[in-house]
């Protein structure tokens, strides 16, 4: 266990055992006020920009599909893509092989928006880079996809956990563990 002793965060010499998260919120809350500010001047909500973004570099996605990618459900994804498609930005349609899949295809005016928000974020991250030197960009990066990669490695092991632990609390066999069992 980290011992977690309370003390001045001004102290960056010894940087403290908690706040990632906190400096990361403050961050995101910050940025994402401004960005979505920039976004309202061109009529466009951040849930729209994210799924414009996802198909200007991967148009014709199914719609289960981009809203993975865009990381909400498919129900909320629908609510963004009907407000898209009454604008004439996007169209969806059946695929011919699997009618069970609807793909999401740009329509041009959902097409010309995207070197104006790609510059609206574009200058947003400049914002947030002053002050900052190339090398320090650079190890932020790194940083930034360690520090993801640790907590997305440990929700990924939490849910194997849960899911071989059953509801009453007990270890269940692993699938590989069972099948030896069998044999």
């Amino acid at each position: 266990m980290v011992d977690v002793k309370r003390r001045r965060v001004e102290d960056a010499t010894q940087p403290p055992p908690i706040g990632i998260g906190k400096l990361l919120r403050r961050s995101h809350l910050a940025f994402s006020k401004i960005f979505r500010d920039r976004l309202k001047d061109h009529g466009v909500s951040f849930s729209e920009f994210v799924h414009l973004e996802r198909l200007w570099y991967n148009d014709g996605l199914n719609q289960t599909e981009l809203s993975r990618r865009v990381g909400i459900e498919t129900a909320s994804s629908t609510t963004v893509l009907d407000a898209l498609e009454k604008r004439g930005f996007i169209r969806r349609e059946r695929d011919s092989r699997d009618r069970r899949n609807v793909r999401v295809f740009l329509e041009p005016a959902g097409a010309v928006f995207e070197a104006k928000l790609l510059q609206c974020a574009a200058e947003i991250n400049a914002i947030a880079r002053e002050g900052l030197s190339k090398a320090d960009i650079a190890n932020f990066f790194r940083i930034m996809a360690t520090i993801a990669g640790n907590l997305e490695a440990q929700n990924r092991g939490a849910s194997r956990k849960a899911s071989e632990t059953s509801p009453s609390g007990e270890n269940k066999p692993s699938p590989a563990r069972r099948a030896r069992r069998a044999t």
